[in-house]
C-alpha cells in the first residue's frame, strides 16, 4: 500500500511537472535530457542566473537540494534568528555546517563555529537578515584591475545594483523614521562619523539607515528573496522553459567522454526517493551552491588539487590548485544593551533603531562595519587576513565538507577586533549610556583592555559571509578557479556563479554583491557583453 501511494504521488507530480507551468516547482521530473543549461542551487545567485537565461529563451533546469520555501517563518522577517539558528524548530531549512576545531593566534581554543547556510528555495537569502549592503566601489574596481576586465568594475556593477533595486522589494528607514537621532548624534560626536542617507552608492563612510530586501506587512516585514523576485514570476508563464526541482542534491558534474573539458550535465540524487538521475545539458552547467558546497561539487567531479583528489581515489579531470582554497569570511563580536528611555518609531525587523556604520576611512574601502539594531551592536572588521580552506571529508557525496576557516589565525586580525570594540563600539554606546538611553548587558563601556581582549576571545563569531573558494583570477594566477567570464579554467562550458568567486570578502554583508555578480554572469553566459 505504501508503494502504491508513492507511485500515485510520483505519477501525479510528473504529469503536472510536464503539462503545467502554474506550479512553482516540483520534486520530480521525467525530463532528463535536452536542457540548454542546468543551474545548481536556487539561492541568491542561482535563482538570478536561471531566470535571466530562461527569459532569453533558453531551457533551464534549476536544481535545489533543499525543499520549498512555504514555511511561514521564512517570510516573517522578525523570525530571522529562528530560521537561521533554531536547529530544533527549523533545522530542515539549514545545512548547519560546523567548522573544524579552530585555534586563534594567541592560542585560544580549540573552538568551533556554527555556519548556517540555507537549504531551501532562496538558499541563504531565505534565512539571512536580508540586509541590502552593496560593498564599496573599490571592492569591484580591485577585481577588475586584477583580471583585466572592466565588466567587473563598479561602473558596471552599480548598474546591476540599480536593477536589483527595481526588481527586489526593498525597505529603507530614513533617520526621521528610525527614532535614532541620538544614535546619529553620538556617532558624529564620539566617532566623527557623518550621516549618510544612502550607503548603497559605492561609498560607505559614516552612519546610515539599514536597507532590507522585504516589504511592510500588517504583522511586520515580509521577506523578499531573489527566488521570489526573479524565478517565481516566470514559472506561471507558458512560454518560459524553466523547471525548478527541489530535493535534488547534485553530487558531481558529468563530462563528455570524447571531450573531458566539456560538461554535459550533472548527477543528482533525489533525497526523497533515493533515486539517482543524470540530467543532461546542451550548452552548459552553472554551479551556484555557495562557498562551501560549490568547491565540494567541483572536487567530487575531479576538479581540484591533484594530491587531495588522488588521496580519495577520485579521478582527476582537471587539476586546479585553488578549488576549496582562499576561504575568506567576516568575523566579529556582538554586544548587547538594554534600552531604557528610547523614543522609537520602530522598523519592522527588530522593533528598534537599526543603522550601519562604516569607517573610519573617508574615501577608501573601509576597515570596519558596525551594525546597530536597538540593543544589539556588532564590530565586523572587513579586511581580515586569515585564510582558510574547504576540503572533502571523503569521496562520499553524503559527507559534509571539512570547513577550516582559520579564524583569527593572525595576530593582526585579533588586534583589529579588540581595537574595534575599544575605540569605536564602546565609546559610542558609552555616550548613549551617559544620555540615560542604554545600560550594558554583557560588557561595560568602561571595560579595561584586558577585559575587552577576554571578551573578544570568548565572543568571536562568524558573520556568515564566506567567499573565495572558487575565486576569479587572471590566467597567470595559479589559484584562480574561474576566468573573467565565470568559466572554470580548463573547461569549455562549466561555470561557477556565487560568493565563492570573490577573491576577497566585499565590504559588508555579501548577499547584494552576490546577486549583482549573478546578473553580470548571466550577461557573460548569454554573450551580451
Amino acid at each position: 500500500m505504501k508503494q502504491f501511494f508513492l507511485t500515485l504521488t510520483l505519477t501525479f507530480t510528473l504529469i503536472f511537472t510536464v503539462t503545467s507551468s502554474t506550479f512553482t516547482h516540483a520534486e520530480y521530473s521525467s525530463h532528463k535530457k535536452g536542457y540548454d543549461y542546468i543551474v545548481v542551487g536556487a539561492g541568491s545567485a542561482g535563482s538570478i542566473v536561471a531566470a535571466k537565461l530562461a527569459k532569453e529563451g533558453e531551457s533551464v533546469l534549476l536544481l535545489e537540494a533543499g525543499g520549498d520555501d512555504s514555511e511561514p517563518a521564512i517570510k516573517d522577517m522578525k523570525q530571522y534568528y529562528n530560521v537561521a539558528f533554531n536547529q530544533f524548530s527549523y533545522g530542515f531549512l539549514n545545512w548547519h555546517f560546523v567548522t573544524e576545531d579552530q585555534v586563534f593566534a594567541d592560542g585560544t581554543g580549540p573552538v568551533t563555529f556554527h555556519l548556517p547556510q540555507g537549504k531551501t528555495l532562496g538558499g541563504s537569502h531565505s534565512i539571512n537578515a536580508t540586509a541590502f549592503v552593496t560593498g564599496h566601489r573599490d571592492d569591484f574596481n580591485h577585481i577588475a584591475r586584477e583580471i583585466g576586465d572592466q565588466d567587473w568594475s563598479w561602473h558596471r556593477i552599480s548598474k546591476y545594483i540599480e536593477q536589483l533595486k527595481g526588481t527586489l522589494k526593498t525597505i529603507t528607514y530614513a533617520k526621521e523614521q528610525l527614532g535614532a537621532h541620538s544614535h546619529i548624534e553620538s556617532a558624529k560626536k564620539v566617532l566623527g562619523f557623518k550621516y549618510m542617507k544612502d550607503c548603497t552608492l559605492g561609498q560607505q563612510n559614516g552612519i546610515c539607515p539599514t536597507v532590507w530586501t522585504g516589504q511592510e506587512g500588517e504583522q511586520g516585514g515580509i521577506r523578499s528573496t531573489s527566488y521570489d523576485a526573479f524565478v517565481r514570476p516566470l514559472l506561471s508563464k507558458n512560454k518560459v522553459k524553466l523547471v525548478s526541482l527541489t530535493y535534488h542534491r547534485v553530487d558531481k558534474v558529468n563530462f563528455d567522454i570524447n571531450n573531458p573539458s566539456r560538461a554535459v550535465g550533472v548527477s543528482a540524487l533525489n533525497t526523497r526517493t533515493n533515486i539517482q538521475t543524470d540530467f543532461t545539458s546542451n550548452k552548459g552547467v552553472i554551479i551556484s551552491a555557495g562557498a562551501y558546497q560549490s568547491p565540494k561539487i567541483l572536487l567530487l567531479s575531479g576538479i581540484g588539487p591533484r594530491d587531495e583528489l588522488e588521496a580519495l581515489d577520485i579521478p582527476v579531470y582537471n587539476e586546479l590548485k585553488g578549488v576549496g582554497k582562499n576561504l575568506r569570511d567576516h568575523y566579529g563580536v556582538s554586544t548587547f544593551w538594554k534600552h531604557e528611555n528610547l523614543d522609537v518609531k520602530a522598523p519592522f525587523l527588530f522593533n528598534q533603531p537599526s543603522l550601519n556604520f562604516f569607517g573610519p576611512e573617508k574615501r577608501k574601502a573601509t576597515t570596519y562595519q558596525f551594525e546597530i539594531s536597538g540593543g544589539y551592536g556588532s564590530v565586523v572588521p572587513l579586511k581580515a587576513t586569515s585564510v582558510g580552506e574547504v576540503r572533502l571529508a571523503s569521496a562520499n557525496p553524503e559527507d559534509y565538507p571539512l570547513i577550516d576557516p582559520n579564524v583569527l589565525s593572525t595576530q593582526a586580525d585579533l588586534e583589529m577586533l579588540v581595537t574595534g570594540v575599544k575605540d569605536y563600539l564602546l565609546p559610542f554606546f558609552g555616550d548613549l549610556v551617559q544620555k540615560n538611553i542604554y545600560s550594558p548587558i554583557n560588557i561595560s563601556p568602561l571595560a579595561t583592555e584586558q577585559e575587552i581582549v577576554d571578551f573578544v576571545r570568548e565572543n568571536t563569531e562568524s558573520k556568515h559571509h564566506p567567499v573565495g573558494t572558487a575565486k576569479v583570477g587572471a590566467y597567470n594566477d595559479p589559484f584562480a578557479v574561474i576566468d573573467h567570464n565565470f568559466v572554470v579554467i580548463g573547461t569549455d562550458n562549466l561555470h561557477v556563479v556565487d560568493a565563492s568567486v570573490f577573491p576577497l570578502a566585499p565590504s559588508g554583508n555579501i548577499n547584494t554583491p552576490v546577486m549583482a555578480i549573478a546578473l553580470l554572469a548571466a550577461d557573460k553566459i548569454l554573450e551580451k557583453i
